[in-house]
């Protein structure tokens, strides 16, 4: 076959071509919409007929081409027409196709973003809304077991994934060994979603704005699973939450209404004597608010008190509702008084002298604070109880200690508390390396010369460690990795690059401000369960990830509406919703 650059409005369409109906409207933007963002991914297969060229199979690929604008594309010229293949050909390429998985999906768009494709750009080239690729990101990061359980086409519901995705990667997996079902056997998603379910307030039935968010330390997460043109965001603090809410119906409360709590059974608990009232509002009718603790709304209802039996002149003052005194202090005021003790607190600490004892355990008692959340990379979970444990241990009597020594064990359990080198969300960055260099953490480092670490090594990278400990590579990777194994069975075996100390080229990225985009830890790393035998088969045969004729998402390799499908859809998910609800 001839590869020849042609105007791609001059190729003529079959007129037998299979494909009589459109794809959509939708589907052939995003063919547009990836052309004209990557360029054609593979020629379209055409035939001379005297001196016009006749599309046996692309048909959609050069509409694309044009929609796109492109003056001039590469087309395959087949050197003389076969009436028995091409009429074959061109059904193939419409029927015999291999679709990505969903979790290969999620997986994929991960893998553009650690290629520098940012949200927007991605769904720019693959004609899809950044907050679908947002949420295949989030489904792509689902703890590895999960996922490759996933991968097995044993898959949870939208809701399922919903919560799922919602809860740490920590959660997740440890969850997933309560759950794990036996070789074979569907996972018991209903049950993993259960564990994995979490209290969560809506900001939409917050009735208190920003400022007060911020004051009482509410942080927002937005539910990637709802509908785009909603406020979907939420936060699982219930307790600061409902305090805010509180502040703001305090703030508000109407002459006359008071507050109320409500009982066990989540009913209105009215004071004590008071009357539901169902009718309208009227004279002798008392307004009372509260509010809901499992969605956090805000509610009114109407009571009324009996009528004093004594008939006396004290009758009316019987009928007021009970109400809370006011307070010394509104909310406001406690606000802005504590605004301007945090002024003053901080312009003490720049400008006072203070000794060095005191600054230390300042600064534990500081990690400890309600306003900070950790990370752990000892409990894998938010807490900060141990560190508040800690700070107890420095004050005596109610004043800080000076003993130099329970300052110092303080100190560093402190920091055993919060600096973390795991791959997960209790990360430090790069500081836990520099503290750990700083102390020579690399003498507690264990034997990494084991069947367990190992195979997350790379051929070439396996290779290159044998070699710098004089063990020759073996033919297969295996080999190679039992005899390292071997080599140090009674030593220790370091990865040169699992060594505290940054690498040269770690901090020449960290000088680039590019490479600070995505984070302080960004690095290549095989997926759980990827072997180096696996490279090593992709790196014999590169040809396997080419896109063919017969296993191309559309006709012929280009992108089609089938990764649409690769993210929950919205539409479908409200609907549903709407359903159930």
């Amino acid at each position: 076959m001839e590869l020849r650059t042609v105007d791609p409005r001059k190729l003529k369409a079959n007129p037998n071509n299979p494909r009589r109906s459109s794809a959509g409207e939708f589907l052939d933007a995003q063919m547009a919409a990836s052309i004209k963002s990557i360029g054609l991914v593979q020629p379209p297969l055409v035939k001379e007929d005297g001196k016009k060229l006749i599309i046996i199979a692309g048909h959609r690929r050069v509409a694309g081409c044009i929609a796109a604008g492109l003056p001039e594309i590469q087309v395959l010229v087949q050197p003389e027409a076969d009436t028995t293949i091409d009429p074959m050909r061109a059904v193939s390429e419409n029927l015999v196709r291999a679709e990505m998985g969903q979790v290969d999906r999620w997986r994929s768009m991960e893998a553009l973003s650690a290629a520098g494709w940012n949200d927007a750009a991605i769904a720019e080239a693959l004609g899809m809304s950044p907050r679908n690729i947002a949420q295949a990101r989030l489904l792509a990061n689902i703890c590895p077991a999960m996922l490759d359980q996933m991968a097995k086409n044993d898959l949870p519901d939208q809701r399922e994934l919903r919560v799922i995705a919602s809860a740490t990667k920590e959660e997740q997996t440890e969850v997933w060994k309560r759950f794990k079902p036996k070789r074979g056997h569907e996972a018991s998603w209903g049950e993993i979603t259960h564990a994995l379910s979490k209290v969560r307030l809506p900001a939409k039935n917050a009735k208190f704005g920003e400022a007060e968010a911020q004051a009482f330390g509410i942080l927002w997460e937005e539910d990637l699973f709802a509908p785009a043109d909603e406020d979907s965001r939420s936060t699982t603090q219930v307790d600061a939450f409902l305090a805010a809410q509180t502040a703001w119906l305090e703030a508000n409360l109407g002459e006359g209404d008071c507050i109320i709590e409500m009982d066990e059974y989540y009913r209105p608990k009215l004071p004590r004597g008071a009357q539901q009232h169902y009718g309208r509002a009227g004279d002798g009718v008392f307004t009372a608010h509260y509010i809901e603790a499992r969605s956090g709304i805000i509610r009114e209802t109407h009571y009324t008190m009996p009528a004093s039996r004594t008939g006396s002149s004290g009758q009316a003052a019987d009928n007021e509702p009970v109400r809370k005194p006011r307070p010394d202090l509104t909310a406001k005021g406690a606000a802005m008084v504590g605004d301007l003790r945090t002024d003053a607190l901080h312009q003490a600490l720049r400008e006072q002298p203070v000794d060095d004892d005191q600054l230390i355990a300042m600064l534990v008692m500081a990690l400890a604070g309600r306003n900070v959340t950790v990370l752990s990379g000892v409990t894998g979970r938010h807490r900060a109880s141990h560190l508040a444990v800690l700070a107890e241990t420095l004050t005596e009597g109610g004043v800080l200690t000076r003993d130099l020594t329970t300052i110092r064990h303080a100190a560093r359990e402190t920091l055993v508390e919060v600096l973390s080198c795991r791959e997960n969300h209790s990360a430090s960055g790069m500081v836990a390396r520099y503290a750990g260099t700083a102390i020579d953490a690399d003498v507690f480092l264990p034997n990494m010369a084991t069947e367990e670490f190992l195979p997350a090594l790379s051929r070439g990278a396996l290779e290159k460690c044998a070699v710098a400990n004089d063990i020759a590579p073996q033919g297969r990777v295996k080999d190679t990795r039992a005899a390292v194994v071997a080599r140090f069975a009674s030593g220790t075996f370091i990865y040169p690059d699992a060594r505290f100390a940054p690498t040269a080229a770690e901090l020449e990225a960290r000088r680039n401000p590019a490479s600070l985009i995505g984070g302080d830890d960004e690095a290549d790393v095989l997926e759980d369960g990827e072997t180096a035998e696996g490279l090593e088969m992709a790196e014999h045969d590169p040809d396997d990830a080419r896109a063919g004729p017969d296993d191309a998402n559309d006709e012929g390799g280009e992108i089609d509406g089938s990764l649409a499908a690769a993210t929950l859809d919205e539409a479908a998910y409200a609907e549903r919703t709407a359903h159930a609800g």
